[in-house]
């Protein structure tokens, strides 16, 4: 069966610079084409306005070399390809261009935005950078969650709208922006996913928000300078991040809270985080281990100048956690950890969630080497190699 060829649906002289605007033609393109069929953006720049292009079920997107430009007098929400309820489907090469620098605060545009009950998406080598909102999220719902969602070797940069870090002068995200709209990469309520061999760099927020996710994997990325967390996992289970670079976010490096269980932190480099490297609260069956963690907790975490409490990993209770789940079941083991002077420790865990943490076979390196125990179970702690302060 042959490929549908957009071109084929642009009036004769059309140019290729993207200085027209043919968003019509291409969705009459994407429209005709039958289920199963390929269709075909050659090499050109497409320009698309903040609606997008609608993407029905059963088909395949060949945009290597395609370009696909964001107007710059974008104005609304809104996104480059949307699709609803969809099935089979591969979002293969192309690169989607945003203006950041020009739309309107609160304008949130994502590249690739799915919703409902989505299914068996491939969405793989893409370059997409300079928009407002995700690069590419995906929201199912409790009831329905989305299914078999696969993003691969693709380079997504330089998006979301702005966060501000809770001591900046600029706290929180900007009027108009919600949650939704934090992460290079949002998934919410996605079961069996792939995220691997991707750059995320620069993300104005999060790098990437997984909510309520099950059996997932996060693996050989890397993840470079969000202004906010790094890898961030919120009430999911049964998910494997290993093999990646995590360093220079603003904020916490790792994040893994809020109930989640049964989730996995093995093999990585975690860097040069703002916060901590790894902070973990309110979770059940967490393996942390092979990991190097290194002099995390760069900026100041309380109102003093110069106040500074982060450790390299944090295990603790949150204040206002909304699952009201329990610290407990963590394994802490054969990880290398190198600090700074001005960490409180390597390893702090705090009053009351000891129980059922163990943390053995470490290597502490730097300037603090220690693990304090708030709490009251330092028989938790085996075969470190540290100076020990419980």
């Amino acid at each position: 069966m042959e490929a549908v060829n957009v071109t084929d649906y642009l009036a004769h002289g059309y140019v290729r610079d993207g200085s027209v605007s043919y968003q019509a033609e291409l969705q009459q393109a994407i429209d005709a084409a039958e289920e199963g069929r390929m269709v075909l953006f050659p090499p050109m720049r497409y320009r698309l306005d903040e609606n997008g292009l609608r993407v029905h079920s059963h088909l395949t997107l060949w945009m290597y070399g395609a370009t696909f430009q964001l107007a710059r007098d974008c104005a609304a929400d809104g996104q480059a390809f949307l699709g609803q309820g969809i099935a089979d489907v591969r979002f293969l090469g192309g690169e989607i261009v945003g203006r950041n620098d020009l739309w309107p605060l609160g304008a949130n545009i994502r590249g690739i935005y799915l919703t409902g009950s989505t299914r068996d998406v491939r969405i793989c080598d893409m370059h997409i950078h300079a928009i407002t909102s995700n690069a590419v999220g995906v929201f199912g719902k409790a009831d329905d969650p989305a299914h078999d969602i696969w993003i691969t070797d693709c380079v997504l940069e330089d998006g979301c709208n702005w966060y501000g870090d809770y001591l900046s002068q600029r706290p929180g995200p900007e009027p108009g922006s919600v949650r939704q709209d934090q992460g290079l990469i949002a998934l919410y309520h996605v079961q069996d996913f792939v995220v691997r061999g991707c750059r995320l760099e620069r993300s104005r927020s999060d790098a990437t928000h997984f909510y309520r996710c099950r059996r997932g994997e996060f693996v050989d990325n890397k993840v470079y300078g969000a202004q906010m967390g790094g890898y961030f996992l919120e009430t999911c289970a049964e998910v494997t991040a290993s093999d990646n670079i995590v360093r220079d976010n603003g904020s916490r490096g790792v994040t893994i809270e809020r109930g989640s269980q049964s989730c996995i932190l093995q093999g990585n480099l975690v860097a040069s985080s703002g916060r901590e490297g790894l902070w973990a609260p309110d979770c059940t069956g967490l393996v942390i281990t092979g990991n190097i963690f290194d002099r995390n907790g760069r900026k100041p975490n309380g109102n003093q100048p110069g106040q500074i409490w982060n450790a390299n990993i944090t295990i603790d209770d949150a204040r206002h956690d909304p699952t009201h789940s329990p610290t407990q079941d963590y394994l802490v083991a054969n990880n290398i950890l190198y600090t700074a002077a001005d960490q409180v420790a390597a390893i702090r865990i705090d009053a009351g969630v000891s129980r059922d943490i163990i943390v053995r076979g470490n290597l502490l390196r730097g300037e603090n080497r220690r693990i304090l125990v708030e709490g009251d179970s330092p028989e938790a702690l085996s075969g470190n190699d540290i100076q020990q302060t419980p």
